[in-house]
C-alpha cells in the first residue's frame, strides 16, 4: 500500500507539473509584444511598424505564427512588426486594451478578431465559459461583436495616423455544412460591412481560405466530436511532445487549421500573404 500511495502521489506531481508548464507555455507572451516593443528603442525613423491585433491565431503561441512569417519576409524591406495577439479574446477584450496599441504610435494596424465571438455563440458551455473567463459585461452575440468591434476601429481611426486593414474570419472547423463554419461567413460579412462603414481596408481571408479546401473536402473530425478536447490535447502533444502544428493538424485530418480554431502553416502563409500584400501595395 505504502509503495501503491507513493506511486499515486508521484504521478499526481508530475502530471501537475506538466499540467502547469504546458499552460505556461500555452500563456507566454510574444518576444514582439506591445509592452516589449514599448521597452525597446523604438527610434529609428526610417523603419515603418506593423501592429497585428487579435486573438490566439495572432498570438502564435498554439497557433502557427503568421506574425513572425510577415517579420521574417520583409522586416529587411524596413518593416517592424508588433504581435499585438492575445490568447481567448473577443473583440470586446481587444478594445479594453487599445491603450497599449496606441502606444505604439504604429503606421498600419491589422485586424485579425472575431473566432472567439463565434464560438462563444456555439453552445451555452461556450457562452458561460467565456462570459467567466474574458470578464464579459453581457453574453457574446452578434450585435455585441458589433458594437465592440466599431467601437476599437473608430478609437483607432481617431488616435492613431496608421492605415487599418480588417481580416474576416478563418473558419471554425473544416466542414462547410456545420453552424461554426457558417457563423465564421456570418460573421466576417459583419466585418466586411464594417470596413465600407469605416472606409478601411478589408483582406477576405475567410473567403481565400473557403477556396483553398476546394469544395469537396471532408474532414476526419467535427466539431461536435468534443472541440475542447481537441485543442486540449493539440496543446499537450505540442509542448510536450513536440509535435509540430503541421504534424498536429495532419493527425486531426485538416488542411489549415489544427483543433478547429487555430492555424497551421497552411492556414497561416494564407494570413501572412494577404497582409503582404496589402502592406506593399
Amino acid at each position: 500500500m505504502v509503495i501503491l500511495s507513493t506511486l499515486l502521489l508521484s504521478f499526481i506531481i508530475i502530471f501537475t507539473i506538466l499540467y502547469f508548464y504546458t499552460f505556461h507555455q500555452v500563456k507566454k507572451l510574444p518576444f514582439n509584444s506591445p509592452a516589449n516593443f514599448l521597452k525597446s528603442d523604438n527610434s529609428n525613423q526610417e523603419t515603418q511598424t506593423v501592429i497585428c491585433i487579435g486573438d490566439s491565431i495572432t498570438h502564435g503561441q498554439v497557433s502557427y505564427n503568421y506574425v513572425n512569417i510577415l517579420s521574417n519576409k520583409i522586416s529587411k524591406e524596413g518593416y517592424e512588426f508588433i504581435n499585438a495577439g492575445i490568447n481567448g479574446n473577443l473583440a470586446f477584450n481587444v478594445l479594453k486594451r487599445i491603450e497599449s496599441v496606441i502606444a505604439c504610435n504604429p503606421d498600419y494596424i491589422t485586424v485579425l478578431i472575431g473566432t472567439n465571438d463565434v464560438n462563444a455563440t456555439l453552445s451555452e458551455k461556450n457562452n458561460a465559459r467565456y462570459i467567466k473567463n474574458m470578464s464579459l459585461p453581457e453574453k457574446p452575440g452578434k450585435e455585441f461583436f458589433q458594437q465592440s468591434y466599431t467601437n476599437l476601429i473608430i478609437e483607432l481611426k481617431k488616435r492613431t495616423k496608421a492605415k487599418i486593414a480588417l481580416l474576416s474570419l478563418p473558419p471554425i472547423g473544416e466542414d462547410k455544412n456545420h453552424i461554426s463554419f457558417q457563423r465564421t461567413i456570418e460573421y466576417s460579412k459583419i466585418i466586411k460591412n464594417l470596413s465600407i462603414e469605416q472606409k478601411v481596408d478589408y483582406l477576405s481571408l475567410n473567403e481565400k481560405m473557403n477556396n483553398y479546401l476546394g469544395p469537396n473536402h471532408s474532414p476526419k473530425l467535427f466539431y461536435d466530436d468534443g472541440f475542447k478536447w481537441v485543442m486540449i490535447k493539440s496543446y499537450f502533444l505540442h509542448f510536450l511532445f513536440g509535435y509540430s502544428f503541421n504534424r498536429i493538424s495532419s493527425k486531426n485530418g485538416f488542411l489549415i487549421i489544427t483543433d478547429f480554431l487555430h492555424l497551421n502553416s497552411n492556414g497561416a502563409k494564407l494570413v501572412a500573404d494577404l497582409i503582404h500584400k496589402w502592406l506593399i501595395k
